[in-house]
C-alpha cells in the first residue's frame, strides 16, 4: 500500500461533507437550458401620452438575462438592478393583503440590459460578484431613464 493510497483512503470523502459537519454536501442541481425566446411574451400598453409601447413582464427580462424571476426580484430589492419604470397599480387581494402591480419593461430596456450584461461578460455566468460590477447598475439605470424619457415624450 503506497502512501498516497492511505491518504486518499483517509481523506477522500472529505469534500463530500460540509466543513466541521457530519452533513453531506448537496449534489449540484443539473444545468437547465434557459429559454432564449423572451420576445414571445410581449403586451401592448398605452402610455399616458397616448403612445403604444410593446412591453414585457419580469419573466421575459429573466429569460433574456438567463436568470430566474426570484433572482431578478432580489437584485432589484438589493439595488443591483433599477426598479421597473412601468408598473400596474397596486391592489388588495381577497385576504386583504397589499399586492404590488406587475412590473413591465419596454423592448428597448430589455435589449439594452442584455447588451450591457453581454459587454460585462455576465450572460453566461452562474453568479455575479456585484462588487466587481458596481458601475453596471448605474449604466442600466441611466439607459432605462433615457429610454423612458424618449418613450414618454408627448406625441405632436
Amino acid at each position: 500500500m503506497s502512501n498516497n493510497d492511505f491518504i486518499d483512503d483517509m481523506f477522500g470523502e472529505l469534500e463530500a461533507y460540509y466543513p466541521g459537519s457530519k452533513r453531506k454536501r448537496r449534489e449540484p442541481a443539473p444545468k437547465v437550458e434557459v429559454d432564449s425566446s423572451w420576445e414571445n411574451d410581449s403586451l401592448e400598453k398605452t402610455l399616458p401620452n397616448g403612445r403604444q409601447v410593446e412591453v414585457y413582464m419580469i419573466g421575459s427580462l429573466a429569460k433574456a438575462l438567463n436568470r430566474t424571476i426570484p433572482t431578478i426580484r432580489q437584485w432589484m430589492k438589493r439595488g443591483k438592478l433599477p426598479e421597473s419604470p412601468y408598473r400596474m397599480p397596486s391592489q388588495i387581494d381577497s385576504i386583504g393583503r397589499h399586492r404590488e402591480g406587475r412590473r413591465f419593461y419596454s423592448k428597448a430596456m430589455v435589449e439594452i440590459t442584455i447588451e450591457l450584461f453581454a459587454k460585462a461578460g455576465l450572460l453566461s455566468t452562474d453568479r455575479i460578484d456585484w462588487t466587481l460590477h458596481q458601475s453596471l447598475t448605474s449604466k442600466i439605470a441611466e439607459a432605462w431613464e433615457t429610454i423612458r424619457a424618449e418613450e414618454n415624450k408627448s406625441i405632436n
